[in-house]
């Protein structure tokens, strides 16, 4: 009985590792400032803390808060935003679906529209938004 306990531990505790090694959770985590490609001449700074998330216009007439979950067992990694609180009352409680990517210092996200049913098949797909960031 003692040996089966302490071979569950060593597997618990091994898949713990595995999980934080392929979490992008910390990759993601701290600020990041950029623009939506189609309108770069407008910074944004995205914050992201754990599950949350807040995504600012640098005039600040703009913003975005809620809950971010992260799909990361896509060949595409998946990440959804609920808006729990914005400065569009009417945006509340809608999702935005997405897929991102990081490369160093770089964060890609291709977005529907919040509410939107569908989640962007690539970076490049028409209709979607687009944000680059860089780590700040």
């Amino acid at each position: 009985m003692h040996s089966k306990r302490f071979g569950i531990f060593w597997v618990c505790a091994f898949l713990l590792m595995f999980l934080n090694a392929c979490n992008c959770r910390s990759e993601l985590e701290g600020s990041w400032v950029g623009c939506e490609v189609r309108r770069p001449h407008i910074d944004w700074t995205l914050t992201v803390e754990d599950t949350h998330f807040s995504l600012v216009r640098e005039d600040s007439d703009l913003w975005y808060m809620g809950l971010i979950r992260l799909n990361l067992n896509c060949r595409l990694k998946k990440i959804d935003m609920v808006i729990d609180d914005t400065s569009i009352p009417a945006l509340r409680g809608k999702t935005v679906l997405g897929i991102f990517e990081i490369d160093g210092d770089s964060l890609t996200i291709a977005s529907s529209q919040p509410g939107g049913h569908s989640r962007p098949r690539s970076f490049s797909e028409p209709g979607t938004t687009e944000f680059i960031f860089a780590k700040y």
